[in-house]
């Protein structure tokens, strides 16, 4: 269980700082190709390198499925959740210790900036809440489906390329919910950022809290109703 809670911590922490850093360190994006790039081959390269120690959930909507889906007990599905939030937390202050050290070293304001960038967090500005929530349900339900298929008993032949299918996924939901709702699909990739942010990504807050755990409700049912009983492969 130990190299579960440092996995989780760790993972997590490095998803949140390598992730929501890539949107405030570097220069900015023209588009999303950038974001959806990093935050895919971040995800990837963690699943490779945690994926041994933890199985790399790094989001407790990955683990509410994994427990609804009779892969986890309660109990560990609880230790992995409280690691994600201690790993969100240490990631989320090395963002921000980072990001204030930059901003000081070239005479730029804290408030002006983060007004600017919501330290990378997610907000929807574009949509009404009822869209963005669908959409966010949309995403992550798709997100947590291939996790779902790529650990189905039927359907892991190609396990060992597991992690680049997931983060090819990352990818293309960045690309096509980025503008939309920033893409959530994890409530701490959200949830931190906005905690030390304020403004609206604070006041979005809520959408990106309930709307991933309903995806994993949507997930669980495709999962019970037509691919745990029904699925066949055909070759």
């Amino acid at each position: 269980m130990k190299l579960k809670i440092f996995g989780e911590t760790v993972g997590t922490g490095l998803l949140i700082y390598f992730g929501t850093g890539l949107l405030i360190f570097g220069p900015p994006f023209p588009d999303l190709l950038g974001p959806a790039i990093g935050w895919g081959f971040t995800l990837a390269v963690l699943i490779y390198v945690i994926g041994p120690l933890s199985g790399a959930h790094l989001n407790p909507a990955v683990t509410l499925t994994m427990f609804l889906t009779n892969r986890m007990s309660g109990k560990e599905a609880l230790i992995f959740v409280g690691s994600q939030l201690l790993g969100g937390l240490l990631g989320e202050l090395a963002v921000v210790g980072t990001y204030t050290s930059w901003l000081q070293q070239q005479g730029q304001s804290w408030q002006t900036m983060v007004t600017k960038n919501n330290l990378g967090g997610t907000v929807f500005p574009h949509l009404s809440p009822v869209v963005a929530f669908l959409t966010e349900i949309l995403l992550t339900a798709t997100l947590l489906l291939v996790i779902l298929v790529l650990n189905h008993a039927r359907t892991n032949m190609y396990a060992i390329q597991s992690p680049i299918a997931v983060g090819l996924t990352v990818f293309v939901l960045v690309i096509v919910g980025g503008n939309l709702t920033g893409a959530s699909m994890n409530p701490i990739r959200s949830f931190f950022p906005a905690i030390f942010a304020g403004g609206l990504a604070l006041q979005s807050i809520w959408l990106y809290l309930l709307a991933p755990f309903v995806g994993v409700l949507v997930a669980v049912w495709i999962n019970r109703f037509i691919l745990k009983p029904e699925l066949k492969i055909t070759r």
